[in-house]
């Protein structure tokens, strides 16, 4: 990244994605001057300083730009995305167990006026019009650029005229949300509550599309093409969280077997070097298939595992089919499941993995 370029990341705009894209990296850098995030220890944006008018004028020898998306499929995409990272979803109070009270609760409001003001993630103190007001006057007087989750690779050619930046004619999508409603498929009531819950977010939005929309037709856009799959999401996934959790509900049996999901990933990504996504994934559910066939032999608990992960074709799909069928069983089976949440353990001899799957890591720990 060239030095006075700097990129502000709000969560969930693509930012990951614009980030590795930008620095040739396989996933996003590290919060810095040039790269405003969120601090990973102390959970505050670094951006706020960008728009205290004090430093307007220092500012104004930068290039800066962001994104932002509509608040109402922002907020879909943040909770459940959010709802499995329990370092982040525990600062909420209560912690939300739906997207109703995610989005009820006021500690996630107008978050992205929040975070540009450098508030701490799910702060108890939210914004007023007074901050939309100071980001807007940032926007226009520094100035900073805004493209659009919702108009990505106009908004990449956006910032290639303005700013210079030159991308690659592909660009691999880097996080993804595996699992998660459509805005069209939550109801008119609970979309009509995320827009009132947001309207500085709102306002903000409308502004700055209405500088796009201008600003963008003198521009001469080329076409950028995008790898969208899901699967390029799977191994940094796998390598930091318990991997069927993007779609179990259960999380007594996730908290029962963390241990033995840790290991499972550990094995298949750092012992026998799987980077694949998609392979990663087809072979996490037959190993899976095997561990729950030989920790419950001969039970209707293996069996229903069994029958789901043989029903779909696709490997997530297959996995959230098997998420779904346990967590439907020991719903049922309340009373007599308690032999079903012992711990499972992990044997490398139990997993699946056929001769001819060599690949080569990239990388990911488990944290």
């Amino acid at each position: 990244m060239k030095s006075n370029i700097i990129f502000i990341h709000i969560p969930k705009t693509g930012g990951t994605t614009i980030n590795a894209a930008m620095n040739q990296t396989y996933w996003q850098t590290e919060p810095g001057f040039n790269y405003r995030h969120i601090l990973p220890q102390s959970k505050v944006s670094n951006s706020g300083d960008i728009f205290d008018p004090e430093n307007a004028t220092k500012y104004s020898h930068f290039d800066i730009f962001m994104m932002l998306r509509h608040p109402v499929d922002r907020a879909i995409s943040e909770y459940y995305f959010m709802r499995e990272r329990m370092d982040f979803i525990k600062m909420i109070v209560p912690q939300p167990k739906s997207l109703k009270e995610f989005v009820s609760n006021k500690q996630t409001h107008n978050y992205v006026v929040s975070f540009l003001t450098g508030g701490k993630i799910y702060s108890k103190r939210r914004p007023n019009l007074n901050d939309l007001e100071r980001i807007k006057e940032a926007i226009v007087s520094i100035p900073i650029h805004v493209g659009f989750f919702e108009h990505f690779s106009e908004s990449l050619n956006y910032f290639s005229n303005h700013i210079g930046i030159e991308w690659k004619k592909k660009i691999v999508a880097k996080r993804m949300t595996f699992v998660r409603p459509k805005v069209e498929e939550i109801s008119d009531e609970l979309r009509q509550q995320i827009i009132t819950n947001n309207s500085l977010d709102l306002e903000l939005y409308n502004f700055c599309y209405e500088i796009f929309s201008k600003e963008k037709t003198s521009s001469g856009f080329g076409k950028i093409k995008f790898d969208l799959s899901k699967y390029n999401h799977v191994l940094q996934y796998m390598a930091n969280y318990p991997f069927i959790g993007f779609c179990m509900e259960n999380r007594k049996f996730i908290n029962q077997n963390l241990d033995f999901f840790k290991k499972l990933s550990i094995y298949l990504i750092d012992e026998k070097k799987i980077n694949d996504g998609y392979e990663l994934t087809k072979i996490w559910n037959a190993s899976f298939v095997s561990f729950i066939e030989k920790s419950f032999p001969d039970t209707d608990f293996a069996r229903i595992v069994i029958e789901e992960s043989n029903r779909e074709k696709d490997p997530l799909k297959k996995t959230c089919n098997m998420a779904k069928a346990i967590d439907l069983y020991l719903k049922k089976n309340e009373k007599g499941n308690s032999k079903y949440y012992k711990s499972i353990s992990f044997d490398e001899r139990l997993v699946v993995i056929p001769q001819k799957s060599i690949f080569k890591i990239i990388g990911g720990l488990w944290n």
